[in-house]
């Protein structure tokens, strides 16, 4: 008798600690989805968005802000049925290269909106804006260059999905680092 409520207990305290190590993970991984906030005022131009650069935009693109670093990669798809543009996008952990999260986005007023959602089940929204590399340089944004050319500078937004505007998002430049999808770049990149 005592040996089984010995066992029993064991048994429930093994499943516990695994629980734990689970939830540490997940809020770990969880955390790494978006920056935690951005308290600088960063004068993007919204008023001169330019048209989505669609020809330019596919391959892996890196995201940097403090102690943030997540990796984007964007594909171009056409919906079978009725030919539209859409962007599929699969966010990586900035440390790991692991799936974060993905999504698939569409494109309203020159800015894509994708909603995403995480290996976890959370969802957010992610947000892509061009802007002409001349109007940054205008208003004294310093511009940051990928390894790849685009012809725009493109800004991401990342925020909650019941956020009606771009006051409650974090915003930040984005940069195409290579013109492949694969998670190999990305593993290449964090060596650097």
């Amino acid at each position: 008798m005592l040996r089984s409520l010995l066992l029993a207990t064991m048994i429930g305290l093994m499943g516990f600690t695994a629980s734990a190590a689970n939830y540490s993970e997940t809020t770990t991984e969880e955390e790494h989805i978006m920056p935690a906030g951005d308290d600088r005022w960063v004068p993007w131009p919204w008023a001169m968005v330019q048209p989505f650069p669609w020809s330019d935009i596919q391959g892996l693109w890196k995201v940097e802000q403090g102690d943030f670093t997540s990796y984007f990669a964007l594909k171009v798809v056409r919906q079978k049925s009725t030919g539209i543009r859409q962007l599929q996008v699969k966010q990586f952990d900035g440390d790991t290269c692991r799936v974060l999260a993905t999504g698939v986005g569409i494109e309203r007023s020159n800015k894509v909106l994708a909603q995403m959602t995480s290996k976890l089940g959370a969802t957010y929204r992610v947000q892509l804006s061009a802007f002409s590399e001349k109007d940054l340089q205008d208003l004294t944004i310093p511009p940051l260059k990928g390894d790849m050319p685009t012809e725009a500078v493109m800004v991401l937004s990342m925020g909650a999905l019941d956020n009606k505007g771009i006051e409650g998002m974090v915003h930040m430049q984005i940069m195409k680092i290579s013109a492949h999808l694969t998670q190999k770049v990305c593993l290449e990149d964090i060596k650097k």
